[in-house]
């Protein structure tokens, strides 16, 4: 079961997913919050699986809130009124984005899509430490030590150590799950990497290796507050 939590300056609509998650068995709701402030607060110390998230709200709005939460983070629902916060969605790997008022049957479709991701989490991190990668006709194993930085290139991914690039078939957002945020921090939509490599940074520009990986818009506030830029 996935405990979740709601967080909706409206209370009717705080209300209506209320109502929705209450008739999903997988569904455990922990809390409901009328203040994105008191939900992050809240999610800092108590675990969370899936947050339906209002996009619209004062002092926090939604992409603020999961720009704000630290990794690995709770997977994100939005819920809201209006469409055209889909593409910033998309750029901050929601895994769903519900329109207001909410139907039942696509919050169930929304739901069992992250049952899937959570399922599909467990299985990618039965192994820590290494990864199996098929390169041609072999499969590789590799230590995730050995991955310097995570490059993605459409529909693909590229992991590169060293001496070799792997080019796999997956996303950004599976990869920024799949290794853990003490070494490794996405400073951009393409870029993850890890972060004792860092040589330096100027003009929002990383120094990496013979590289020079730019910060994205998005991800400065949480790429300098994991660094402790003093």
């Amino acid at each position: 079961m996935m405990k979740c939590i709601i967080i909706d300056d409206n209370e009717i609509a705080l209300l209506a997913t209320k109502q929705c998650a209450s008739k999903v068995d997988t569904l455990n709701i922990v809390g409901t919050f009328n203040d994105a402030i008191q939900a992050l607060s809240y999610i800092t110390s108590n675990p969370v699986d899936l947050v339906f998230l209002d996009i619209e709200m004062p002092e926090l709005n939604g992409m603020e809130f999961i720009r704000a939460l630290s990794q690995p983070r709770p997977m994100i629902i939005l819920t809201t009124s209006h469409t055209e916060f889909a593409l910033e969605a998309y750029e901050q790997n929601v895994l769903d984005y519900l329109v207001k008022p909410i139907t039942l049957p696509r919050f169930i479709t929304a739901v069992n899509k992250a049952q899937s991701a959570a399922e599909k989490h467990k299985l990618d991190h039965s192994d820590d430490e290494t990864l199996f990668i098929k390169k041609g006709n072999i499969i590789i194993r590799v230590n995730k030590s050995d991955i310097l930085w995570i490059e993605g290139l459409g529909d693909y991914v590229t992991l590169n150590t060293e001496k070799e690039k792997f080019v796999v078939h997956s996303t950004m957002h599976a990869m920024e799950q799949k290794f853990s945020s003490k070494e490794f921090l996405r400073v951009h939509r393409s870029f993850i990497i890890r972060i004792d490599k860092i040589n330096n940074i100027e003009d929002n520009c990383i120094s990496y290796f013979d590289k020079f990986i730019p910060i994205g818009k998005t991800y400065r506030d949480t790429v300098y507050k994991r660094l402790n830029l003093l």
